[in-house]
Order: C-alpha cells, then structure tokens, then sequence
C-alpha cells in the first residue's frame, strides 16, 4: 500500500514539459522543423554552386580573385558573354548536329529492336535479349580500343560520323530495355485490328506504336543528348579538328586557351553557363514527359 502511494507520488512531480514532448502534435512539430532547416541546407549546398558561377560570369578581371566568396552579384559585366560565346560556339552548332543525328539514329534503332523483342516471335527471343541487355554490365572504357580500331577502318576518323554512330550504339542496351517494358503493355487487339485493316508491320509502328508510346520516345531522346553533351574522353580520341570538336571538349580547348591569364576568369564562368543553359531548359521542359516515360517503362518491365 506504501509502495503505491509512493509510486503515485513520485508520478506526480514528474516534470509536466516531458509530457507536452511526448504528445504526437510536438513530435510532428519536432520532426517538421527538422525538415524544414536539413532541406534548407541541402537546397542551399546544391545551388549556392550555381548561383556563384553565375555571379562570376558577371565580373570582370580580379575582382572574381579579390571580392569574397559570399560577394555577390556586384558587379554586371555582359561582354563575358560575348567573348565566351565567340570562343565556343562552333562547338555549340558542333554539338547540336551530332546530338540531333544521334537521336534520330539512335531512338529509331531502339524502337524497332523492341518492337521486335516485344511483338514479335522468333526462336531464342529470350536468350537473345538477355545476352543484348547484357552489354550494360560492360564498362564504356573496355570498347575504347575496339571502338578506335574500328572507326579507324572505316575511314571515319575525325569526322562527325566518328562521334554519331557510336553515341546511337552505345545507346542501344538502354533504350532497348526501356522501350521493350512499355511496348509489352500495348494492348494485342489493338495492333491487331490495324493488321486485319492491311498495315504492315513499318505502318503499325508509325501510326500506332509511335503515337502512344511518345514519353518514352521522348526519354530516349533525352538520355542520347545529355550523353553526347557531357561526353569529354571519346571526341578528344577520334577528332583532332578543334572546329569540329563537341561542346565538353570545345569547353576545354577554350579554358586552356588563356592559359594563366586570370583577367579573363568571368568569361571563362559565363562559358559554363552558356554550355549548361540547353541542358537545363531541356529537362526543364520535358521532365513531365522524362519521369513519365523512365517510370512507366521501368513499372512496366
């Protein structure tokens, strides 16, 4: 009875605040205002970057070397731009027309490639489509040499053909295991019904297949051009024409072009903008498309 009464007691004069903690409404409030202050700091480490190679491309001479880090946007010098754009534009058109090429290539390629594993029927579909997704598994760096040797032969050395065939190959494992999970769910009845009406296969895919499956086209599209547009390595191997080089290499040929001249620093920041301004409008603008396509295919696989 004693011990009770302690019990009861000693319950008594526990702290009220340790209780108000303890309710569910202070936890969410809690664990909100958590929320909130680590997703400030992570939106801030990813885009102070931006935001400071922005305002370095409006400054001119030292003043990038003397003003501090957090010294921003003092100054607006918009001849950077001008001087960056007359030092990489070439490599911008460059870029452009192997970029649209590959796609072009590329994405009819894969289309056709799974629209055969997905529709039609033919012996050892399945081993063969393993043994092509296969090639996923094998490092970009292995085929360098194989790659080189090749283009070598065929006399395409240092030409744009160099670049675009194998961007829309390299492209192919991907593009071909995306498409094939969305084509697998094209209604049967559907295809089908304009097969009775006297379309051949080539029509089916034009005037049916390509219509509704126009997200995931258009991610394949995407996924080609950002991959010829970040790639550095295979255009400084296969082309020696600086005025035919693509844009990551052009970038650089462009930086090392003022060797240690440091007054040109804001034209160098407003060169970077430049270079990833496309890139950045273009997912921009076609994300609604770009996660629909990539989750619809992979839901679907």
């Amino acid at each position: 009875m004693n011990g009770t009464v302690i019990g009861a007691q000693r319950g008594a004069h526990r702290p009220e605040s340790s209780g108000r903690w303890a309710t569910p409404r202070r936890r969410r409030a809690v664990y909100g205002s958590i929320t909130v202050v680590a997703g400030a700091l992570i939106v801030l480490m990813t885009y102070f970057p931006l935001v400071f190679v922005v305002s370095n491309s409006l400054k001119s001479g030292g003043n990038i070397f003397t003003n501090g880090v957090f010294a921003l946007f003092n100054q607006f010098d918009l001849h950077n731009y001008a001087v960056a754009w007359s030092g990489i534009d070439q490599s911008l058109l460059n870029t452009v027309i192997v970029a649209t090429l590959s796609v072009i290539i590329g994405v009819l390629a894969a289309t056709l490639g799974a629209y055969a594993f997905s529709q039609l029927r033919f012996r050892g579909k399945s081993i063969l489509f393993m043994a092509y997704i296969g090639l996923l598994f094998i490092p970009w760096t292995l085929t360098l040499i194989p790659l080189f040797l090749t283009v070598q032969r065929l006399h395409l050395f240092n030409t744009w053909w160099a670049l675009i065939l194998p961007y829309s190959a390299s492209a192919q494992p991907l593009l071909v295991l995306l498409f094939r999970g969305f084509f697998d769910q094209l209604p049967d009845e559907l295809l089908q019904s304009a097969r009775v009406d006297g379309c051949n296969e080539r029509q089916v895919i034009m005037r049916i297949v390509a219509p509704l499956t126009r997200p995931i086209l258009l991610t394949g599209a995407i996924l080609v051009t950002i991959n010829v547009w970040g790639d550095y390595l295979w255009p400084t191997i296969v082309i020696q024409d600086p005025h035919r080089l693509t844009i990551s290499a052009g970038m650089i040929s462009f930086v090392n072009s003022f060797g240690v001249n440091l007054s040109q620093g804001g034209a160098v920041f407003a060169a970077y903008i430049i270079v990833t301004a496309p890139m950045f409008l273009l997912v921009g603008f076609t994300m609604k498309y770009f996660i629909s396509g990539l989750t619809e295919g992979a839901l679907k696989l």
